[in-house]
């Protein structure tokens, strides 16, 4: 007979940890894709790009922060 609740539980973990990963991510990749598309509507090289690089960082990185506080 196999310990269900143990697997349960570390099932949980992961998608806990999953979850974590993603919302940093994601917190990272969006700015980036929104400067990209204005750059693209206002005709600039890589201003806006380079403005939601910078944005999308320090998302990730206060996420990453907020994560590893708790």
């Amino acid at each position: 007979m196999s310990d269900e609740s143990g697997d349960e539980s570390f099932r949980s973990l992961m998608f806990q940890w999953s979850a974590r990963a993603s919302v940093i991510a994601i917190g990272m990749v969006i700015p980036t894709i929104i400067g990209v598309g204005l750059d693209r509507l206002f005709g600039t090289v890589v201003l806006f790009a380079v403005i939601g690089v910078i944005i999308g960082m320090a998302s990730g990185f206060w996420q990453l922060i907020r994560i590893a506080s708790k």
